[in-house]
């Protein structure tokens, strides 16, 4: 209800409207009044509405996603795929190790390492270690700093044995622990998130782009490099670390690393896509079936923007594998494998120290683990 008030004679008015924004038109004439309108709009590229219509009508927070908004309406939010864990703390404790290019300590530059995994397991009831490896050497020389970490831990906690959660390159140091140092005893479970059981053609890619005339100077770069997040980046060998990660390197990694019949192995695989785009019936396939795949229907991940320049490489071209990324699910599968979440590489550990769920695709990397 409009109440005008004309004064000595002036055309000066006064105009107080229940609730609605004060214009110098009638909104009636510039916003659509259904949602239909408002979508088809939006659709055809003619939404310049001068005011919000979502906050006009009161379409935020009704209970329906209303795409077509100009703010994203919270309805639209997914849900946390992992919000409500079940169960108790672990029986011993668990030990995190990183991947590549990482490592446990807090830097702006250190990408690949567990983002407040730690604190929330701990808080959650978990006895936690955390393992520090060189980010940049050979499978067989950062296991050695794995095993020294696991060792650290047993008697830190007093516990006879340990899981690991290993993240990429993480779980093969820790595969070769098992089978290769005979940590098979102390070993209760092993659960890796995109570790290359099979290789990634991003290493075959770049040993192929870096000739061994140029090794001392790149393991020069990459030790300045790694000692600016990491205490145990001495001595790096970059192309040692690339060959680990090789597809021509697996199959001898595996056949000398066999399972330990002792130790539960599980695994996970991450699935983004560059643009965000859902493949469903694509994912579904890579994954094992409906049951293996924990991402909301009609949601895609959208990869980060300094890994998009590898995605092509990781998928091997034409042959369009599903990644993370960096690493094919194919290769990620090992022991029983769990199923995939909607998260690129640097997701999958909660970097650039991501916090909360994606409003996009329900992940939350801390729920998760």
């Amino acid at each position: 209800m409009r109440l005008c008030v004309a004064l000595l004679g002036l055309s000066l008015v006064a105009c107080a409207t229940d609730g609605a924004p004060e214009t110098a038109e009638d909104p009636q004439n510039d916003i659509p009044e259904t949602k239909e309108a408002a979508a088809e709009a939006q659709t055809l590229g003619k939404a310049d509405w001068s005011l919000d219509p979502c906050q006009w009508r009161g379409w935020y927070g009704d209970g329906v996603c209303d795409w077509f908004c100009p703010r994203r309406d919270s309805d639209c939010d997914k849900a946390d795929l992992f919000a409500s864990p079940t169960g108790h703390a672990a029986s011993f404790p668990i030990l995190l190790t990183h991947g590549f290019d990482a490592s446990p300590q807090e830097s702006v530059v250190n990408r690949w390492s567990f983002w407040k995994v730690k604190q929330t397991l701990e808080a959650d009831g978990h006895l936690v270690c955390e393992a520090e490896v060189p980010p940049y050497d050979s499978v067989a020389n950062r296991a050695q700093f794995l095993a020294a970490a696991v060792d650290d831990c047993l008697i830190r906690t007093g516990a006879q044995a340990v899981n690991i959660i290993a993240h990429s390159m993480g779980g093969l140091d820790s595969r070769y622990i098992i089978s290769t140092m005979g940590y098979g005893d102390v070993v209760v479970s092993l659960t890796m998130l995109s570790t290359a059981h099979r290789g990634t053609n991003v290493a075959d890619f770049a040993l192929k782009l870096t000739p061994g005339l140029v090794d001392p100077v790149l393991d020069a770069i990459v030790e300045l490099w790694g000692k600016t997040f990491s205490d145990s980046a001495s001595d790096s060998s970059l192309r040692a670390a690339l060959t680990g990660l090789s597809k021509e390197e697996a199959p001898r990694f595996n056949a000398a690393n066999p399972d330990d019949d002792r130790v539960l192995y599980q695994s996970w695989a991450g699935v983004s896509t560059v643009f965000g785009i859902e493949a469903r019936a694509k994912v579904e396939a890579a994954c094992g079936g409906a049951s293996k795949v924990f991402i909301h229907k009609g949601t895609a991940d959208r990869m980060h923007g300094t890994i998009k320049p590898l995605a092509p490489i990781a998928a091997e071209g034409t042959k369009s594998l599903v990644t993370d990324g960096m690493i094919p699910v194919s290769s990620s599968k090992w022991g029983e494998f769990r199923g995939c979440v909607p998260a690129d590489h640097m997701d999958e550990v909660g970097q650039y120290r991501n916090e909360g769920t994606n409003p996009d695709t329900g992940w939350n990397h801390l729920s998760f683990y």
